[in-house]
């Protein structure tokens, strides 16, 4: 706590650099396709020589990682917070798909959100104890198709619908809309739209009973 209302929250949190092998198969095919029925069918499959080409076996670098976020709010009324993480993605490696014009940069992301509610301990409004969420989130994949580099973002809102008679448990609902990715370069733009549930449950356990 910072002052008698506002609490102060943060956290930090560090991936060391990981190297994992790797053993390798590729087999190109050639595909038909029957419009009548829906089914695809291999025709001819060819297995290619990873050996020869020193492939078969390769060591992947998973880069390290390292993100901080921050937040201020009044307990059990409102919140805002934000969160910034950084991977190393520059120092990415992965042989086998080195010459699919594809490079990797340095990643980031940002993300901003909050929280509000009403009035958490109200008896005569439903809606006044609602969580009410919302964010944002600014994404650099560090993936670079093409000389470009590949994006997203994103926005997302939610509630959280009390359930019970304690006050304490909720059944969360989020939907999320976002845009990854460009229309530069022949490249794609996917845009996308996630809906998510979950429960929060709470009670209290182990209570001593005064009667039997």
């Amino acid at each position: 706590m910072i002052t008698d209302d506002l609490q102060l929250q943060s956290g930090f949190t560090y991936t060391p650099e990981t190297r994992l092998k790797s053993i390798n198969e590729r087999t190109f095919s050639t595909i038909a396709f029957n419009p009548n029925s829906n089914l695809e069918l291999e025709i001819d499959t060819i297995e290619a020589d990873l050996a020869a080409q020193g492939l078969d076996e390769t060591e992947f670098i998973l880069p390290s990682k390292v993100s901080f976020g921050a937040g201020i709010g009044q307990p059990r009324i409102w919140f805002v917070g934000a969160e910034y993480t950084f991977q190393n993605t520059k120092n990415f490696q992965n042989e086998l798909y080195g010459d699919l014009g594809v490079d990797y940069s340095n990643s980031s992301t940002l993300a901003l959100g909050g929280f509000i509610i009403p009035k958490y301990n109200s008896f005569t409004s439903y809606l006044s104890r609602i969580v009410y969420r919302a964010g944002l989130r600014f994404e650099s994949s560090g993936l670079n198709v093409n000389n470009t580099s590949i994006d997203e973002f994103g926005m997302s809102f939610g509630l959280g619908l009390p359930v019970g008679a304690d006050f304490f448990s909720n059944a969360n609902i989020a939907f999320e809309y976002g845009k990854r990715g460009t229309t530069n370069n022949n490249l794609i733009q996917e845009n996308f739209f996630n809906v998510s549930l979950s429960l929060s449950l709470n009670d209290r356990w182990f209570q001593k009973r005064r009667y039997d």
